[in-house]
């Protein structure tokens, strides 16, 4: 099957079958036209399902080596790499040989501070949706006693 097909086929499946937002499926997709297009040129022929199921782990690490020269960070190589997978185990079915390859280290990042007046914005909107007065109170009072003393919602 010809590489447009396969792409619009990965497309269909992302937001029909697993219901990907549409951030989600345009990143993926592009990732799959990138990767087509890579080996079109590595290869030096048309992409097609047999040539994507004997791809080698050096493949993919020349796929990814040719993104990070074009100043992706480790973030975005990580996620290149989850969507590559992803589309080689959806072309391949069930029986999708997809050539290991560690990811590159991410570090998690710190969560982003809300600022003051967007939690008593917050704390706001919530007190004028209540039922009830009280309720509205309580649920402010809550709200700011969380955000003063630095808690997150995991704690």
């Amino acid at each position: 099957m010809p590489s447009p097909d396969l792409i619009e086929r990965w497309r269909h499946h992302l937001s029909l079958d697993r219901r990907r937002s549409t951030h989600t499926v345009r990143a993926y997709v592009a990732t799959a036209e990138r990767l087509v297009a890579f080996l079109e040129a590595h290869h030096g022929e048309t992409v097609t399902t047999p040539l994507l199921a004997r791809l080698e782990q050096a493949d993919l690490r020349a796929f990814l080596t040719a993104r990070r020269m074009e100043g992706i960070g480790n973030l975005s190589a990580a996620r290149e790499l989850s969507a590559v997978r992803g589309f080689l185990r959806f072309i391949g079915g069930e029986d999708a040989r997809v050539p290991l390859l560690k990811g590159p280290r991410t570090k998690r990042g710190l969560p982003r501070p809300v600022s003051p007046d967007e939690a008593v914005a917050l704390a706001q909107d919530i007190a004028e949706g209540a039922r009830e007065t009280w309720i509205g109170a309580r649920d402010w009072a809550v709200l700011m006693l969380l955000y003063g003393a630095g808690l997150r919602i995991g704690e």
